[in-house]
């Protein structure tokens, strides 16, 4: 259950690939170390975010927050439904990915898109640390909501973390950082904005995805609730008719990212989520995800930004 991948080559339609491998496999895992390697001065540039952060984003503090900010920043209050999505761990496949690239990876610069309570901001960088204290390669990982609420316990939680950095905003708004990023990680944004009130957000996503990434060098993450996959699995037919989740399927994410965006790899995986927090009991969540980790099927896509 989403330990395999189908491997896509540069020059090869990803569709035509059937080859299976581990979910980041060692192969991958040294093409995106030598991707990332020919950035000229990387060194520096590394050192830099390290101690500076990777955004230069004003303090929001005293400022009216929009309906849909205000909307997300009551899920996280005591009696909001984060506890659905958040199970307080890193999720599963996102830790298998980041612990697979922190084995060998001399430094890291990544934006996490959505981070939330900022657990998976905190294992990311961590992976970069000899004790979790004291770095052993430079690193700066930003995590990035405008669920403000959110982004208040990730400080006090994660705020000390050698090389953590939380950013209070709205996702499609960032504009460069100040060094190139190695790796963003969505963490279904795509599919929210998708269905924004004002029929832009896709548009202002893939905007704000160009600014943030460099070309030829920026990796993307994704993982997406996907659509086949909760639809082929009946168990799953009663708990979704109580949910208004954005699922998505597999030819949306080909279409939507075809313009700048080559897809490495995409395969099946886990999206962590466990139903207790959205009032339900489903023993499904369970079944496919495990006891620790219970989600529902997702989209693992890793996808290199093109050259210009």
């Amino acid at each position: 259950l989403g330990a395999c991948l189908w491997e896509i080559a540069s020059q090869t339609p990803w569709a035509l690939r059937v080859g299976r491998t581990c979910c980041l496999s060692a192969v991958t895992a040294d093409m995106l170390r030598s991707r990332w390697s020919r950035l000229p001065n990387r060194s520096k540039m590394l050192e830099m975010a390290h101690g500076a952060g990777l955004f230069k984003i004003g303090s929001s503090c005293g400022e009216l927050l929009r309906d849909d900010e205000l909307m997300w920043s009551s899920q996280y209050m005591p009696n909001g439904a984060y506890k659905f999505w958040s199970l307080g761990c890193p999720k599963r496949d996102f830790k298998e990915l980041a612990h697979t690239l922190g084995r060998q990876t001399p430094g890291l610069t990544a934006a996490i898109l959505g981070c939330g309570l900022g657990v998976d901001v905190a294992y990311l960088a961590q992976q970069f640390c000899c004790d979790g204290t004291s770095p052993s390669g430079n690193c700066a990982v930003a995590g990035i909501d405008f669920a403000a609420t959110a982004i208040d316990r990730a400080v006090r939680d994660f705020g000390d973390t050698p090389g953590v950095f939380f950013y209070h905003a709205d996702v499609c708004e960032l504009q460069s950082p100040t060094t190139p990023l190695d790796m963003v990680i969505d963490n279904t944004v795509f599919q929210n904005v998708r269905n924004s009130d004002d029929g832009n957000g896709e548009v202002r996503y893939f905007q704000a995805l160009n600014r943030i990434s460099t070309p030829g060098h920026t990796v993307l993450y994704l993982n997406l609730m996907s659509k086949e996959g909760v639809e082929r699995r009946p168990e799953f037919t009663a708990c979704m008719e109580e949910l208004d989740l954005p699922l998505v399927q597999q030819s949306e994410i080909v279409q939507a990212f075809n313009s700048d965006w080559t897809i490495h790899s995409i395969s099946e995986g886990l999206y962590d989520l466990r139903p207790e927090g959205a009032g339900l009991e489903c023993d499904a969540f369970y079944t496919y995800g495990g006891a620790a980790t219970p989600g529902i099927p997702s989209w693992s896509v890793l996808l290199l930004r093109r050259d210009k």
